[in-house]
């Protein structure tokens, strides 16, 4: 089944508390995810402001493949701020569940399907192509969440969205609920998961599976709380692992996404962790004596596909966990030889030391060694 990517790393994931990309920061991370291949880009509120207004009509100037996708409340009056700025396409949210609907609006049920009914009829009538998300399905009433769906294809919106706006769903639940919508609504489902207990990457894979064509991710998995579903990790599971996956994979350019996701990191203000999936510059990193002499035999022993996939690269360090094998590699590249029984007798005195003090530096250790044969450092 074909997938859209709708990336909302310059809406959703500049709420994250700390971040703010200034419109050149969003321009250019517009252009990046673009040239990748996102077919839907959420860029903003316009609600928010005549600067974040600016910023839109900057975005829409580009003249992207991607279609630029503008975040409203299900009201009028956020809909006649986009009828006054002309943009094309549009994303209405209304709270579905009944403790969103009581204690954020004080409504109920009626009123919500009454606003769909309003607004996107109007916003349909206007030209606009319109798509209607349904905040805190997970927490719906299942029946009365196919009634907003229902009523909103019914005026006219193109796609719907099944937002788990806490992060709630399992797997198999987003199965079940994807699975029966997807059998009835009649238009596209966008999923949009939240992290909160480290599933959304999960739930929006097994939503894929049950049906759902537009996939809204974001870079790294910025967003709100914990986040969202990290496009870098659901793209590189449907083409990789998927059964559908090419072999090798060829279908989108990972360096490109890796690329993104560090420009988003840059412009937001902190490192990628060294250690996060994919992108962190540690994830091909090797110490374990096992895998190591492994990798010198084949490497896919212990890499699935080569580092440069993602625009990596392989790094071999030596740890308390490093082999002979390893130590003996590691020598060779800095011009010191280093005999298997030294090489032993080395780990060996030097896990004992580790063993019973504390912040022994195994590198360092080897460095010395390097040094003492008059290696290069």
């Amino acid at each position: 089944m074909s997938v859209c990517f709708l990336d909302t790393t310059l809406r959703d994931g500049e709420q994250r508390p700390g971040i703010s990309f200034t419109r050149q920061d969003k321009l250019d991370l517009a252009r990046a995810l673009d040239a990748w291949g996102v077919g839907i880009l959420e860029a903003g509120i316009p609600a928010m402001g005549r600067a974040e207004r600016k910023t839109l009509d900057a975005l829409h100037g580009l003249g992207l493949k991607a279609e630029v996708l503008v975040w409203n409340r299900l009201t009028e009056a956020d809909l006649d701020l986009c009828l006054a700025a002309g943009y094309p396409a549009a994303h209405f949210s209304v709270p579905v569940s009944d403790v969103m609907l009581r204690g954020k609006l004080g409504r109920d049920r009626s009123w919500a399907l009454d606003q769909v009914d309003r607004v996107v009829g109007r916003a349909v009538e206007a030209g606009l192509r319109v798509s209607l998300g349904a905040e805190d399905s997970s927490r719906a009433d299942f029946g009365f969440l196919c009634s907003v769906y229902d009523r909103a294809v019914r005026a006219g919106a193109t796609r719907v969205r099944y937002a788990d706006t806490l992060g709630l769903l399992t797997p198999a639940r987003t199965l079940r609920e994807i699975g029966a919508l997807a059998a009835t609504v009649g238009v596209p489902i966008d999923f949009h998961g939240h992290d909160d207990f480290g599933l959304a990457t999960a739930n929006t894979l097994a939503a894929h599976e049950a049906g759902a064509r537009v996939l809204s991710c974001s870079l790294l998995g910025l967003g709100e709380r914990a986040g969202n579903a990290a496009l870098e990790e659901v793209a590189a599971v449907l083409d990789f692992l998927s059964p559908e996956g090419s072999d090798p994979p060829s279908r989108r350019n990972f360096s490109e996404l890796v690329a993104a996701c560090r420009l988003a990191a840059d412009r937001a203000g902190f490192p990628v962790p060294t250690h996060k999936a994919l992108v962190g510059e540690g994830v091909f990193s090797h110490q374990s004596g096992i895998h190591v002499d492994g990798l010198l035999k084949d490497a896919r022993t212990y890499e699935a596909w080569p580092p440069e996939t993602f625009g990596g690269r392989r790094r071999l360090r030596f740890g308390k966990h490093s082999g002979p094998a390893a130590l003996r590699h590691l020598a060779a590249q800095r011009g010191v030889v280093v005999e298997d029984d030294e090489a032993r007798a080395f780990l060996e005195a030097l896990r004992e030391e580790m063993g019973t003090n504390r912040g022994v530096d195994p590198e360092a250790a080897f460095n010395a060694l390097v040094r003492s044969r008059g290696g290069r450092l």
